[in-house]
């Protein structure tokens, strides 16, 4: 099929290797140890919230292969696999938030889709404010407080630092992991956030 032009198997990989990577947050981040820790409640958009972050911190990592590539390969076109392989988390991600509004009991699919409409908005935002802080902690603690904090009336200062220190520790962590072992199914090994 590869032959005729039908399939091309380093786009199937890739888009593999965006599927395992979005994998690696429902099966190894401790979702209760950040409710807990954290003080969050235990619902779907606290599920959300944290998956958000730590699709994020994928998507900061392979956005920076793209970067590399540019300035390794100056005079050549580059292929963009870092867009194409952070495209195909945030798919499986949505696909993933379908799958688990069809298990909630009683719920409406007209409102359904209206909330998974505003669920994309309020991602597409964060992912702007998260951008932002990458290079200041103040930055990032504000966006980290809109979208953890901002509807709660009492919230604990020391739970935003450590989610800050979170992502700092985890993004160094994503770094050192070299292009290489990035390719098709990557071992992502998420921190506790516990032990922040």
């Amino acid at each position: 099929m590869n032959a005729v032009g039908w399939m091309d198997q380093s786009r199937t990989k890739l888009k593999l290797t965006g599927y395992f990577l979005y994998e690696s947050v429902p099966d190894k981040v401790a979702y209760k140890d950040w409710f807990e820790k954290l003080e969050l409640p235990d619902t779907f958009v606290s599920w959300f919230t944290v998956t958000e972050l730590h699709v994020w911190m994928l998507m900061v990592r392979y956005m920076a292969e793209d970067i590399a590539t540019a300035i390794t390969d100056k005079n050549k076109y580059i292929k963009a696999d870092g867009h194409f392989v952070r495209n195909c988390i945030i798919e499986a991600l949505w696909a993933d938030v379908a799958n688990k509004i069809k298990l909630l009991e009683g719920a409406n699919p007209v409102i359904a889709r209206k909330q998974v409409s505003e669920l994309s908005e309020q991602f597409q935002a964060a992912l702007i404010a998260y951008d932002e802080g990458l290079s200041d902690d103040k930055i990032l603690a504000a966006a980290i407080w809109r979208r953890f904090y901002s509807l709660s009336e009492d919230v604990n200062a020391e739970n935003i630092e450590r989610i800050v220190h979170y992502v700092r520790h985890q993004l160094s962590l994503l770094d050192k992991v070299p292009s290489e072992d990035l390719k098709f199914k990557p071992n992502i090994v998420w921190l506790s956030i516990l032990d922040h």
